[in-house]
């Protein structure tokens, strides 16, 4: 039997990765053979090759490398892009889903997510600047430090560190001392829609 090329059995796990990360799925021998130059036969007959070798895992109907072994079907949690929160003096609360989006557990873990696209300057010590998508938890219980989405009474929400409560106040801080050093906002009572556990940014 012909000794196999190294280089084709490269090329070939190397488009087996690609392929498989932009359709989620293995490629075809034909479509193995149409992508690295050759025939739909001498690409299976090269994938029992490395099977054999133990270069990539075949079962018959899936091909398995050790880059797809580690993009299997990750879990995500699918959360609302619900447009806007101000980091800076309350606004009238207003939902708007923009689009859904799949978050990975394995980076975000799990929670009834949703996103909220910052504006204003009031949270930029948290790295929350204008334009920073903020990942909210809607169920976790907010500690003190954590970043909250607070509604007030008059149906107004915003972003801001909860600090507990002081003087029979609940009491929330800007986050930028430069601008607004030592600034508080004081509520009787308030509702926390959810507690912000991650940003997305791009730098």
């Amino acid at each position: 039997m012909r000794t196999k090329s190294p280089v084709l059995k490269e090329k070939m796990i190397d488009f087996i990765n690609a392929f498989y990360r932009e359709h989620h799925r293995s490629p075809s021998f034909q479509e193995i053979g149409d992508g690295c130059g050759t025939s739909k036969v001498q690409a299976y007959r090269y994938v029992l090759e490395m099977n054999a070798e133990g270069l990539l895992s075949y079962d018959g109907e899936s091909i398995v490398t050790a880059v797809i072994s580690k993009c299997h079907s990750p879990a995500k949690v699918s959360a609302p892009v619900c447009g806007i929160i101000g980091c800076g003096d309350p606004t009238s609360e207003e939902e708007n889903i923009e689009e859904y989006v799949n978050l990975p557990e394995s980076i975000f873990g799990k929670g009834d997510f949703y996103i909220l696209r910052a504006y204003g300057d009031s949270m930029v010590d948290s790295g929350i600047e204008p334009g920073v998508l903020v990942v909210v938890d809607k169920n976790a219980k907010p500690k003190t430090g954590d970043i909250v989405v607070v509604l007030n009474a008059d149906n107004e929400n915003t972003l801001k560190q909860y600090k507990g409560k002081k003087n029979g106040k609940y009491v929330f801080a800007y986050m930028n001392e430069e601008k607004y050093p030592d600034e508080t906002i004081e509520l009787d009572s308030f509702v926390c829609q959810g507690v912000a556990k991650h940003m997305i940014k791009t730098f």
